[in-house]
């Protein structure tokens, strides 16, 4: 017998999951931060004071403050995640609706008070003109930024638990501190699966999470600038909020694109070597070359949610894979000959000679993979590879993907080939995966094919094959 599902409820809440992440990643990197200025304003203030004591012993004031308050922070936030990691997810999603509800009340009404008074509606004398419109605009956005905090909460607090999982992903398992300390800096997750010398890429990362800065003054701004007692203090306060959300405009000169491209690619020479360190049943993915450069935009959400660094930004199938795909193995792909630059993604295998060796090679590695996820045209490779897993028998944990240059006919057509029994579809649903889990099939259909709902069928497909806690590293055996 055959199933079907949507994932368009999962797909749905995409965006502002990764917009209220992102929400959390600033306010763990205004934490970072606010330590920073400590010492700096001392060492500043010590200067300018003329105690060069307190100057020259400035770097073991840094270190005491690096052991004494960032190291117990990691640990902190991450005590802190697991504990609410263990909290029911609805609970989680109504105080996050009940907080953005709040917030947003609260904001709002603090905005008309600021507003009013510049139209002459009424008289403020405790705030300068440039204060007022200053507060108004911080309230604004706070109230937005709060509006989606809320729309969030509700979703996650009333979605299906397989769909919340689904549009989740992975998450580290409580006792992994650094893992979900990364994942709360908004982190990609494979990088907790990169062996050596990602102490770059993950600074790279971390400059990406530093332009969402903004987002967490814009929300508590407005709350500090109407405790402000005097005029000075609001103006000060101003132009150093507006500096920090400045950073959320540079995303729209695209300096957040230019970040993740660094990052991308340094992460992208990093894994390729990961068979190095990862002795793990790998993921194949198998395609067709000329997909590999197909980028798939984001469409759930609003405009605002997808403005942050890093949420919204278009993604091709390898980037899907590799980042929800790596908790359960090291993802692995045959290189295009014709291109030796790999992108982001699986780790290329580039296979030397002409003819059918390839053949061989794919061969080998669908037979040692824990699972081939396939993304099927009609090329005559494409179709070499599904003879391949036909005589398989059924030996191989198989997930099929729409191929998204494909139009919904042609996609049907091929389900209905590889899938037995292919129930009728919704006209308006697009099948965009299948796998056979207990000797049943089952075939997921969205909307549309976008980044949103390839994670969540992705993810879905996954969670039901191997679960979700996904499987650590397994370094490779020494040679005697």
């Amino acid at each position: 017998m055959t199933q079907t599902r949507s994932i368009d409820v999962a797909a749905g809440g995409y965006i502002r999951h990764r917009f209220v992440r992102a929400l959390n990643a600033s306010f763990v990197v205004l934490i970072i931060f606010a330590f920073i200025a400590l010492v700096v304003g001392a060492t500043v203030y010590a200067t300018s004071a003329g105690q060069w004591e307190q100057v020259i012993g400035a770097p073991l004031g840094a270190l005491l403050v690096f052991v004494l308050f960032v190291v117990p922070t990691v640990v902190v936030i991450g005590v802190v995640t697991a504990i609410v990691d263990g909290v029911h997810r609805r609970v989680v999603g109504l105080v996050l609706f009940a907080g953005g509800l709040t917030l947003m009340a609260l904001l709002c009404m603090a905005l008309l008070g600021f507003a009013l008074p510049l139209f002459g509606v009424a008289a403020s004398e405790s705030t300068t003109e440039i204060g007022a419109w200053g507060t108004a605009a911080f309230a604004l956005f706070g109230a937005i930024i709060s509006y989606q905090l809320m729309r969030h909460g509700w979703w996650q607090a009333t979605a299906r638990d397989d769909d919340y999982r689904a549009t989740r992903g992975w998450r580290p398992p409580p006792w992994r501190f650094i893992t979900g300390f990364r994942r709360h800096l908004g982190l990609p997750s494979f990088l907790a699966y990169v062996g050596k010398k990602r102490l770059g890429v993950s600074l790279l990362y971390f400059c990406v999470a530093v332009l969402n800065l903004g987002l967490a003054v814009l929300l508590i701004m407005p709350i500090m600038l109407t405790g402000a007692e005097d005029q000075a203090t609001q103006q000060n306060m101003i132009i150093m909020g507006a500096t920090l959300g400045g950073l959320l405009v540079l995303n729209l000169i695209g300096a957040g694109a230019l970040l993740s491209r660094l990052a991308d690619n340094r992460a992208t020479r990093l894994y390729q070597n990961v068979r190095e360190w990862d002795a793990r049943a790998p993921i194949i993915f198998l395609r067709a070359f000329d997909q590999d450069d197909a980028r798939l935009r984001a469409r759930s959400g609003d405009a605002f949610a997808r403005w942050p660094a890093g949420v919204g930004q278009p993604r091709t199938l390898d980037e899907i894979l590799l980042e929800h795909g790596s908790p359960y193995g090291p993802v692995i792909a045959i290189g295009d000959p014709r291109d030796p630059t790999p992108p982001l993604g699986a780790a290329r295998v580039f296979v030397q000679g002409e003819g059918e060796e390839w053949q061989g090679v794919v061969r080998g590695l669908a037979g040692a993979s824990k699972a081939v996820i396939m993304c099927p045209n009609h090329g005559e490779g494409v179709q070499w590879e599904l003879d391949l897993i036909a005589q398989a028998g059924g030996r191989l944990q198989v997930i099929f993907l729409a191929s998204p240059e494909l139009d919904r006919e042609a996609t049907l057509a091929l389900f209905k080939r590889l899938v037995p029994n292919m129930p009728e579809i919704d006209a308006k649903q697009h099948p965009i995966a299948a796998y056979e889990i207990g000797g049943e099939w089952r075939v997921l259909t969205a909307k549309q094919l976008s980044v949103d709902s390839y994670t969540a069928a992705l993810n879905t497909a996954l969670q039901a094959l191997f679960g979700l806690k996904g499987e650590a590293v397994k370094r490779p055996k020494k040679a005697a």
